[in-house]
């Protein structure tokens, strides 16, 4: 994620620990397995999630940047209830046993977004997931989240764009939420 560091304007202290505090309750959230309640209480209705790898070339290749982007994800809502409701039915082979994941969430950079309600934040994140007696698997990323406040004063996620540093994810599989 290259985003150029011109013009943002950081938010408050206030509103930044607010912000981080959201992150970390979603963390918590996914890794107790609340997906549904995040998809709910977390989730704003026009999100957009997506997650992409970032093809290795060499810096004299000057071909467009989106050109090496290969798109794991790239949901809206109704793509994630459909997943959060195919985990609910409890025939993912891969979530039985159940997995256990530990999301960190560090280097929280806000900014004001594009309205006064909305805030760009990015971090960097470090997941790892342990299942059964002999599977460890961790995954670093970036992300850049739009956060919008709701009516009701609730931060809400808008977008997230979780970008990987390596081009081939060696996870046996990206069945959970970053």
């Amino acid at each position: 994620m290259d985003t150029p560091m011109t013009n943002f304007q950081t938010v408050s202290l206030e509103l930044h620990q607010e912000i981080s505090q959201f992150l970390y309750r979603e963390a918590r959230m996914l890794d107790n397995e609340l997906i549904r309640q995040w998809l709910t209480d977390v989730v704003d209705p026009q999100i957009r999630y997506q997650m992409v790898m970032t093809e290795e070339r060499f810096r004299s290749d000057k071909g467009p940047a989106a050109a090496r982007e290969v798109m794991a994800y790239d949901d809206d809502m109704m793509a994630l209830e459909l997943r959060v409701r195919h985990f609910e039915t409890g025939l993912q082979s891969m979530m039985d046993p159940p997995q256990k994941i530990c999301r960190l969430i560090a280097n929280i950079e806000a900014y004001q977004g594009e309205s006064e309600q909305e805030y760009r934040v990015f971090s960097y994140g470090h997941a790892s997931r342990f299942r059964r007696l002999y599977e460890r698997e961790t995954l670093v990323y970036a992300r850049e989240d739009v956060l919008r406040r709701s009516d009701d004063g609730a931060l809400r996620l808008l977008s997230r764009r979780i970008a990987l540093p390596e081009r081939v994810v060696r996870s046996k599989n990206l069945l959970f939420f970053l």
